[in-house]
């Protein structure tokens, strides 16, 4: 009993050291925090209400300069917005916090995951695989996912609104599929692969979210004994088996060189992400495992993000017809009228739609933050920070800054028509991350959501309401309700 009350007091007494004690000059504190336990209980309950309480940090810290101190029990994390200190951050500060561990067994050397000095050499080995030649030779895929999703909705024309997003994750997952790893996903079992694949990679992000949520399993001796913990296992044992299915089909493949139709038409030298890791492992630049991790962490990242852009952007176009009815002007334009397929020529051309694209990435980016911790002395512009402190980047609010305008949470594609009145700052436009770690596959997601896009809306006028979406945020920012759209054939 003596020792428990030994304990208790301790506490007390370190509490009061920890809030009393003299510190250097610091943001301010978002309002709130508790004595002991800071402002943790604001990010227990609903995810819903979790992003609200994130959106009110951010919308404190853009009025506050930038810059605020929220408290996590003892620990204190800095959410930053300011364009300049978020650089700053972005290009020095190379590493990721601890909740990032979170994903390491699965994701481990993936470039979202990776330590900094594992992630600079792999990122140099596979931005080759991300260049605009190589991307191009990706467009047949976009065009046929495309098409086929064009049909599936048929079902849903003329009907009550529905929700989009299903159809949307099988079309994405399936243009990842084919253009990532090179292996056809339309036989049987590649598309049982695919469906096992892509419910395991919900269940696993879920499962994260749920230890974020439940701060007692941070600690890993907590967590090791938990139930969550076998759960997680399971589902990264059967991720690993699944991506080790399709590197082997592939391996297969390549041995008996067979190439997948967007290959043949490739300039010389072309490979494939999967078909580079799998170069790399032969020549000792990856193991298998580290092949899986980076195949696990592209396909991981692109499906959820591609996904709910798109859902944003159909939203938007359906709540604005007037936005509708340019871009349909533009497609017809580009297309000369005609009811025809789209080349990848035509894509550069439809110049307002991807202007309705960026517009809703700048509202709606899909990672609305992200997390960097510092391995020595960082210096921004009013405060110096010690090694070991915790940043989180608000993309959300660096894409609202005042330096947007007074319009800046309202939704207007034209700002993006006179690079004039666009901001001098190109941090303002943070939807793909900013700095040296940045998306290494920003240019295909677009690539993907404007053809998508192109030929949902040649074919249908849709109609939503984005006043009445309700959104959420647990690794990704996606609607969870009011987010419905109706279609209407077009005659």
């Amino acid at each position: 009993m003596f020792l428990v009350e030994l304990i208790l007091i301790w506490c007390v007494i370190f509490a009061l050291w920890w809030y009393k004690r003299p510190r250097h000059p610091s943001p301010p504190v978002y309002p709130g925090a508790l004595p002991v336990i800071g402002h943790a209980h604001q990010f227990l309950g609903d995810i819903s209400q979790i992003w609200q309480v994130e959106n009110d940090i951010y919308h404190f810290c853009m009025e506050n300069g930038g810059l605020v101190e929220v408290r996590l029990g003892p620990v204190s994390v800095y959410v930053v917005s300011d364009l300049d200190d978020s650089l700053t951050i972005a290009n020095t500060c190379m590493e990721k916090p601890y909740l990032y561990g979170f994903g390491k067994k699965m994701y481990g050397c993936g470039l979202v995951t990776a330590n900094a000095s594992t992630w600079k050499p792999h990122r140099k080995i596979l931005n080759p695989a991300f260049n605009q030649q190589i991307l191009n030779t990706f467009f047949q895929e976009y065009s046929l996912q495309a098409r086929n999703l064009v049909t599936e909705l048929a079902t849903e024309a003329e009907k009550d609104a529905f929700d989009v997003v299903p159809y949307l994750k099988k079309t994405v997952i399936r243009s990842v599929y084919k253009t990532m790893i090179g292996v056809n996903p339309n036989d049987k079992e590649q598309e049982a692969i695919l469906k096992n694949y892509a419910h395991a990679t919900d269940t696993f992000f879920s499962l994260m979210l749920e230890r974020f949520q439940s701060v007692w399993l941070h600690l890993p001796l907590l967590y090791n004994m938990s139930g969550l913990k076998k759960k997680q296992d399971a589902v990264i044992e059967t991720l690993k088996n699944l991506s080790k299915k399709i590197t082997t089909i592939r391996k297969l493949e390549l041995k008996q060189n067979i190439n997948s139709e967007y290959v043949k038409e490739a300039s010389s030298g072309y490979k494939s992400l999967l078909d580079q890791l799998l170069d790399g492992g032969e020549k000792q630049v990856f193991t298998d495992e580290e092949i899986r991790e980076h195949l696990n962490t592209v396909i991981g990242a692109a499906y959820d993000t591609s996904t709910m852009t798109t859902t944003f952007c159909l939203i938007l176009i359906g709540s604005y017809p007037d936005v509708q009815a340019r871009i349909w002007k533009e497609l017809q334009e580009v297309l000369d009228g005609q009811e025809r397929d789209l080349t990848r020529h035509d894509l550069p051309k439809l110049v307002y739609l991807e202007a309705v694209i960026k517009e809703t990435l700048r509202l709606y980016p899909p990672v609305p933050r992200i997390g960097r911790c510092n391995d020595s002395e960082v210096q921004l512009k009013h405060y110096t920070f010690p090694a070991g402190t915790t940043f989180i980047l608000s993309l959300y609010g660096m894409n609202r800054d005042p330096i947007w305008g007074k319009d800046a949470n309202e939704f207007n594609p034209d700002r993006w028509l006179n690079p004039g009145t666009l901001p001098d700052n190109p941090n303002a436009f943070a939807a793909f991350s900013i700095g040296k770690r940045n998306c290494i596959g920003k240019q295909s997601a677009m690539m993907s959501v404007k053809t998508t896009l192109a030929y949902i809306l040649q074919k249908y006028i849709v109609t939503g309401d984005i006043r009445n979406v309700q959104c959420k945020c647990d690794l990704i920012h996606k609607p969870v309700s009011g987010h419905y759209i109706a279609l209407q054939l077009r005659t």
